[in-house]
């Protein structure tokens, strides 16, 4: 099967996405002088836009690419926390495994640019502990979800509070009890993709995976050593380590052999903003439709690489995928 012919397949694939909600907020602007308040640039705002992020992208990437999301996160009955239901709703996208909570603050991250560059970056995690009684509700809200899954997402972002240890393992053993022989793909933490055990893939930049065994050289050595590291302590199926302009590595528990993907990007990055999103959202309907692991793997570079050379947060639908994989093919 060609990868245009397994991209046809996602229509209508139903993945459930677990993890942390976040809102995006960019503020545009340029410096017009140093501030009298201290050696910093002065920031005339011309324009400002916010989105719904961490999950937010990947569930929007989904959508536009033909599959179905479902989401189970939690929010603040905050401000931001209205804005993401809000959105949610918007794009008609079912809304009842969101758990709207008072206790805790919906995170948040505001990006200052100026002239094209990135001068700032603000963030709010989840500002308070978050209860065992929210825990309960969200894992509550995980197994009532629908029963024609067909992969799942967990996305850990790391924003606190919500991926402890004890809840990892809990969450994976009512995955594994509740949806069985369904694909599980996460996108863990540094600190904590050990505890991922016997998922299907684990995928991580290839940058942060050498930083987590503060690994300092990049080349295929250090590599081989990150990824088998990765593999062998999780006991995971896959590990996937994506860069966008170097090469990608596909590791497989069953398998010595390392899939190795040349780097698919030829034209200047614009954003890296939804790269990691789409390479998720990709590979969540690839497993939904029993695409091969490494056919999966290569259908979501291309969709990182097209992702990079857009504007920020530009959903495209699965032909301008295909088209962008076909003009690549051509260029080989």
């Amino acid at each position: 099967m060609s990868q245009i012919d397994s991209i046809k397949e996602w229509k209508e694939k139903k993945v459930l996405i677990i993890g942390e909600a976040l809102v995006d907020k960019y503020i545009f602007g340029y410096a017009d002088r140093i501030s009298p308040d201290a050696p910093v640039p002065n920031i005339k705002i011309e324009r400002s836009e916010t989105y719904i992020g961490a999950i937010g992208l990947v569930l929007q990437f989904i959508k536009s690419l033909g599959g179905i999301p479902e989401v189970c996160t939690v929010i603040g009955s905050d401000y931001e926390g209205d804005f993401f239901l809000k959105y949610i709703k918007e794009l008609n996208i079912d809304s009842s495994g969101i758990i709207v909570e008072s206790s805790i603050k919906t995170p948040q991250i505001t990006r200052i640019k100026a002239l094209n560059q990135h001068l700032l970056r603000l963030e709010t995690d989840y500002s308070s502990e978050i209860s065992e009684d929210i825990i309960t509700k969200f894992i509550n809200s995980i197994e009532t979800r629908s029963s024609d899954i067909d992969s799942i997402l967990i996305l850990d972002y790391g924003t606190g509070g919500l991926f402890k240890d004890i809840f990892i393992q809990n969450l994976l053993s009512k995955l594994k009890k509740h949806y069985k022989n369904i694909p599980i793909l996460v996108r863990p933490s540094i600190s904590n993709y050990y505890l991922y055990e016997d998922v299907d893939l684990i995928k991580m930049n290839l940058q942060k995976a050498l930083d987590t065994f503060s690994i300092d050289c990049c080349n295929e050595t250090s590599i081989l050593i990150a990824g088998k590291k990765i593999l062998s302590s999780s006991k995971c199926r896959s590990v996937l380590l994506n860069y966008l302009e170097l090469e990608s590595y596909l590791f497989h528990k069953n398998n010595e052999v390392v899939d190795k993907f040349k780097p698919i990007l030829r034209q200047p990055v614009r954003s890296y903003v939804a790269v990691g999103s789409v390479i998720m959202a990709t590979l969540g309907l690839s497993y939904a439709s029993k695409i091969p692991v490494a056919s999966g793997a290569r259908i979501a570079l291309s969709a990182a690489a097209l992702s990079a050379t857009l504007p920020p947060v530009e959903f495209y639908n699965s032909d301008k995928l295909s088209s962008f994989i076909i003009a690549n093919s051509k260029n080989e």
